[in-house]
């Protein structure tokens, strides 16, 4: 037990200087806190299973912002009627732009399309992910993108423009890991602890249990669909030979065609 305790806090002392980035990818995502919450929590959890035993360092963030994003992307799709409540990538909300262009520019945006642009170069989604996400079309979020990398080019230098996307998405990931709405990373410690100490086993026997159940029901059905599909295509042929047979089967038996008692013949009486 207590060696399965230090496991969690040396994989959590990896994960807590990320706690806040993961966050504001997930809340950017889904746009809302509680599935943001719920979304980073699943992604700590399952990057537990997968690597949390390994020591090595390397590659765990890109771990586990693709794990943010596949989940939290998953859940939004589920989930699609959420209230907004994400209102990032702007200066007020980071404690000022300083000298970043970028971030200037993007606060003069509206709250839908600075979502835009923290889902692509913050999160690195694919545009048509971001449209699925926002209810925008590919060619709108396409077109949005290209006036926004314009606008920015436009405030650099020469040599800068050459690396605009570059620039923005240094600038919205800095945004991220800055979240100030992320929740508090003893909290994030404790459900993540309680999770993972559950036994693994048992989701996955009762997941096979279920699996069978329903392949049964499945074949039961199959079975029903096949007979009743039989029965309804049986040949119009079969049943007029049929006809014929079960007519004369009750002639057999009809009053009207007994035979009639033989009559004893006339007698002449001879006087």
């Amino acid at each position: 037990m207590r060696q399965a305790t230090e496991e969690l806090r040396a994989y959590f002392a990896r994960i807590r200087p990320l706690c806040r980035e993961l966050f504001g990818m997930a809340h950017a995502i889904c746009g809302n806190y509680e599935l943001a919450e719920y979304a980073m929590q699943r992604a700590i959890l399952e990057g537990f299973h997968r690597t949390g035993r390994s020591k090595s360092r390397i590659g765990i963030r890109e771990n586990m912002r693709g794990l943010v994003r596949r989940i939290a992307y998953e859940q939004t799709l589920l989930i699609d009627d959420a209230e907004l409540t994400w209102d990032g990538f702007q200066a007020d909300k980071i404690d000022g732009a300083g000298e970043d262009q970028v971030l200037r520019l993007a606060a003069l945006e509206e709250v839908d399309v600075r979502r835009i642009l923290m889902l692509r170069y913050g999160c690195q989604m694919r545009v048509r992910e971001i449209a699925r996400l926002t209810g925008a079309t590919p060619k709108q979020v396409a077109s949005l993108l290209d006036r926004f990398e314009k606008r920015v080019g436009r405030k650099l230098s020469s040599r800068q423009r050459m690396r605009v996307e570059g620039l923005i998405s240094r600038s919205a990931r800095e945004a991220l890991s800055r979240e100030p709405n992320a929740p508090d990373a003893g909290a994030v410690f404790r459900s993540f602890e309680a999770e993972a100490s559950q036994p693994e086993g048992r989701p996955r026997v009762a997941l096979r249990a279920l699996n069978g159940v329903l392949a049964i029901v499945l074949a039961l059905v199959c079975v029903v669909i096949f007979w009743v599909v039989a029965v309804l295509i049986q040949s119009p042929e079969s049943r007029l030979e049929e006809a014929p047979t079960a007519t004369a089967a009750v002639g057999e038996f009809s009053p009207a065609q007994t035979v009639a008692p033989t009559q004893e013949p006339f007698l002449a009486i001879d006087l």
